[in-house]
């Protein structure tokens, strides 16, 4: 299991429960979140996932709901 999985396997869990958070890819230019919301947002998910693995994303910055200030990933 790559960190890729791990990622999207920690993140899959926090939408089964019903949180909602917002990520961002750490690449030059990729500036905007993308918000993820409920279990149905899961797919999505992991499209998201599989783009940050093409895109060879490093990082990911999670963005709480409750939270004022980004979150850099530590999975």
């Amino acid at each position: 299991m790559d960190m890729y999985d791990n990622w999207f396997q920690e993140l899959s869990e926090r939408l089964k429960k019903g949180d909602r958070f917002g990520l961002r890819m750490n690449l030059e230019g990729e500036g905007k979140f993308k918000d993820f919301q409920g279990e149905h947002e899961i797919p999505a998910l992991k499209q998201y996932i599989e783009n940050a693995r093409k895109e060879n994303a490093e990082d990911l910055t999670v963005r709480d709901a409750n939270s004022e200030r980004s979150i850099i990933s530590e999975f």
